[in-house]
């Protein structure tokens, strides 16, 4: 699972954090091409862009560790934290998505390198 995250979402997260009802939404592309859409909903976050927020058209409930991540939330029983991991360069930002599946025996983790777009 891939997106690219170009340097302006380093610049507007911020904005798009804090705006009332402001959703923000990261496509990805991972390095096998596949890809993934994040979509972020605020629903009470600080000045810094902490706090409870929706994930997802399922509404996941989730936290928001600031402005720039890292996000969690779980769905279907699987947490998720997507984190930034690295700069910004022409390509996008790199992302990392970290999945735990605690219904398996043994336990199944996942991590997803990805490169993502600036938000819509």
């Amino acid at each position: 699972m891939k997106r690219t995250l170009a340097l302006p979402l380093l610049i507007l997260a911020p904005a798009f954090a804090h705006a009332e009802g402001a959703r923000m939404e990261l496509v990805c592309t991972s390095d096998d091409g596949a890809s993934l859409t994040f979509l972020f909903a605020p629903v009470d976050l600080d000045d810094l862009g902490a706090g409870r927020i929706e994930v997802g058209e399922a509404a996941s409930r989730g936290y928001a560790g600031g402005a720039f991540g890292p996000w969690s939330w779980i769905h279907d029983d699987v947490a998720h934290t997507l984190i930034v991991d690295g700069n910004a360069t022409d390509d996008g930002v790199p992302m990392l998505l970290h999945s735990l599946d605690t219904n398996t025996t043994p336990y199944t983790a996942t991590r997803t390198e990805l490169t993502c777009e600036a938000p819509t």
